[in-house]
């Protein structure tokens, strides 16, 4: 695990992109022999590879730390990463919003929101105000389906989620970017089996436009 915040920093750091040189990965106010250290250790750990280009980047078990790495390390890396699916779609024109990923794993690919449950709210709440706090966008939200995906890279498990899948029609208002882990945008003929969607898309539109209730379960190799 990550023992050090030095070690979970390179690992969040690294979320944010393909890959990095150790200048740009090493903060300013570290000393070089410090630094040095720690990315040996998230090396070592398996979090973290240099390449033949001298290039830092995160292994498959990194990505799936990614941007949780600052957060505490108990949940273990291999359980099922539970998640919000939001399938939205504006009546007037049948644009379907879209998000491409800035972040690991699957950094630069195409899908619907996410939102992580909360514990104090239900879901369709949570699906309401994540939406309203990243798009500006208001809508009614209501759970269609669930399942699990998992994604290998290379042969290697990459994402693994328990997915509830949450669809909205009515949505209102003008969309704004709040966040710089993803980028929102309308798509008004989007090809879901295109190679910059997620794999998992194709699935998901099929059972956004079944009745609710159902249950899948995927895995994909990318």
């Amino acid at each position: 695990m990550l023992d050090h915040h030095i070690q979970r920093t390179i690992v969040y750091t690294l979320a944010f992109a393909e890959s990095m040189r150790f200048g740009e990965l090493k903060p300013d106010e570290l000393d070089n022999k410090l630094f040095n250290y720690h990315l040996k250790k998230v090396i070592a750990a398996g979090y973290v590879a240099k390449n033949d280009e001298g290039l830092y980047t995160l292994t498959s078990e990194g990505k799936r730390v990614g941007k949780g790495a600052l957060k505490k390390q108990s949940r273990l890396i291999d359980r099922a990463y539970s998640i919000l699916l939001l399938c939205i779609r504006r009546e007037s024109d049948g644009a379907w919003l879209l998000v491409r990923r800035r972040t690991q794993p699957l950094l630069g690919l195409k899908g619907f929101m996410q939102a992580q449950p909360a514990k104090d709210r239900d879901v369709v709440q949570t699906a309401a105000d994540v939406c309203l706090e990243q798009t500006g966008l208001t809508g009614t939200f209501v759970v269609h389906g669930h399942g699990y995906f998992r994604i290998y890279r290379g042969g290697e498990l990459e994402s693994f989620i328990h997915f509830t899948l949450l669809t909205c029609t009515e949505i209102q208002g003008e969309l704004t970017q709040s966040t710089e882990q993803a980028e929102y945008y309308w798509d008004t003929d989007p090809d879901f089996a295109a190679p910059d969607m997620l794999p998992n898309m194709q699935t998901l539109h099929k059972m956004s436009q079944a009745p609710a209730g159902s249950f899948v379960e995927r895995t994909f190799e990318i």
